[in-house]
């Protein structure tokens, strides 16, 4: 028997999961329980919700220092419609990607428009990697309010600010229309797979802070997730590690 590991890694902090998966010989009951256990792991996993991706998204790409901004508008320059809202946070964006460029700074962003929460009022919700004068420069590139909210991105976890950025319902957005909209320069997250030996046990490193842990098991088979941060020098090491693997790709190492 064996058991199925996966593993995303976005910038310090990791997901792991490890299930008992149902097998083509297994009874009725075998196959149902071990699909509970399946079906607990991706829930724990969460990749597949909205708010789990962009958790580990913003994880893989943005740091402490790096800014989370809110964009509000005056009554005098509140948008009617929210796509002409959408147009104004790409212009903000467009006039920061060139403020940027002949200076040799990369932007980096993922953004949300909202407007259904509170006092139902139009709003942008950005993480923007930062740089030097960012502040100065943020502000001056917004006409459209007098007031502009900024504050780091180590100021909450990621599974909280994904959570504020999505916290508007898909229920009654435009048809087609996003959760989010990032830049195309985003890091994805390091995804790996694979089968393991069924004594395989599930740890953080010790020198990584647990943030979730969750443990089940049944005669026909078990469950566990765990969620950590890892230190700064070892999400070094797990950098130095994949550019090394560039030609010659394999699992990483987190021990």
């Amino acid at each position: 028997m064996a058991k199925r590991k996966k593993t995303i890694i976005a910038g310090s902090i990791v997901k792991t999961i490890l299930y008992t998966a149902p097998e083509p010989r297994d009874g009725e009951r075998a196959r149902a329980e071990k699909s509970r256990m399946t079906s607990a792991a991706q829930k724990a996993m969460n990749d597949k919700t909205a708010r789990g991706r962009l958790e580990m998204l913003l994880a893989a790409n943005f740091e402490g220092q790096d800014l989370f901004v809110t964009l509000t508008y005056r009554d005098a320059d509140l948008p009617a419609k929210r796509a002409d809202a959408v147009q104004n946070v790409r212009k903000f964006i467009k006039q920061l990607r060139a403020y940027r460029k002949p200076r040799d700074q990369e932007l980096k962003y993922v953004y949300t428009t909202e407007g259904k929460h509170g006092e139902g009022r139009l709003h942008h919700h950005l993480v923007i990697n930062a740089t030097e004068r960012d502040i100065e420069t943020i502000r001056s590139l917004w006409p459209y309010g007098d007031m502009v909210d900024l504050e780091y991105v180590g100021a909450r976890d990621y599974e909280e600010l994904a959570r504020y950025m999505t916290k508007e319902s898909v229920e009654g957005r435009p048809v087609g229309a996003q959760m989010w909209t990032r830049s195309r320069n985003l890091e994805k997250p390091i995804v790996e797979t694979c089968f393991v030996s069924d004594d395989t046990a599930l740890a953080a490193p010790t020198d990584c802070t647990v943030l979730e842990r969750e443990e089940r098991m049944t005669e026909y088979g078990s469950y566990s997730y765990i969620k950590y941060r890892m230190p700064p020098w070892r999400r070094q090491q797990v950098r130095s590690q994949r550019a090394g693997m560039e030609d010659k790709p394999g699992p990483l190492y987190l021990t």
